[in-house]
């Protein structure tokens, strides 16, 4: 089976190291590309016969919406998976719209990025199938940490409030009063539920999805 060649578009060069080490043993993929500019896009796609696009959504001369316009002003027809930190809802909706084929968020766990990939490249490209299961499944991924969110306890969500306001382990502590070691375990939960890894992935989203003051 041909492997399928990925052009990596990010301002960061560690992003393409990464990936390209993710699929280093895969039998599906092959990370083959990198740049961070949408200069050479098109020598680029020729050249090394690109399947897929992975691309951040600002880049150093241009974004990922320039790039979607780029490929369809060439009828080009490459599934563009966005690769992001944060995603924003309308942004996320305006880049299905143009013709983005799904998002990546940055967190997320490298068995998830191979099986969206996947998905894209069972899905034919472009085809109908995979415009509609990506429309549902990624346009509402905002909505989806939303969801999380919602589902922590009355007290998960004060102490993720203070968190987010910047508030350390004891002033936490105080403001509830509990014991900074109910506090570690709370901020430990939440993270296990929202499926972070580090306080600053939990800030964040936080800050993403946290709109009234406490």
């Amino acid at each position: 089976m041909k492997k399928l060649n990925i052009l990596v578009l990010d301002r960061n060069p560690i992003i393409y190291i990464g990936l390209k080490s993710i699929f280093k043993n895969s039998v599906m993929f092959e990370v083959c590309s990198y740049s961070n500019k949408k200069d050479f896009l098109i020598e680029n796609i020729s050249k090394h016969k690109i399947d897929i696009i992975i691309s951040e959504i600002i880049l150093d001369d241009s974004s990922a919406s320039d790039i979607l316009k780029i490929l369809k002003k060439n009828k080009f027809k490459i599934p563009v998976v966005i690769f992001t930190s944060i995603l924003n809802k309308n942004k996320s909706i305006r880049l299905l719209k143009e013709g983005a084929s799904g998002f990546l968020t940055k967190n997320l766990k490298k068995k998830n990025i191979k099986h969206l990939l996947q998905e894209i490249a069972f899905s034919s490209y472009n085809s109908p199938e995979l415009n509609k299961f990506t429309r549902l499944k990624n346009r509402f991924n905002f909505d989806y940490n939303t969801e999380k969110i919602n589902s922590l306890s009355r007290r998960e969500n004060q102490v993720l409030k203070l968190f987010f306001k910047g508030k350390r382990n004891i002033e936490i502590s105080k403001t509830l009063k509990i014991n900074q070691k109910t506090v570690n375990t709370y901020i430990t939960r939440i993270m296990k539920k929202l499926e972070v890894n580090t306080k600053t992935d939990l800030f964040i989203l936080a800050r993403n999805h946290i709109k009234q003051p406490y």
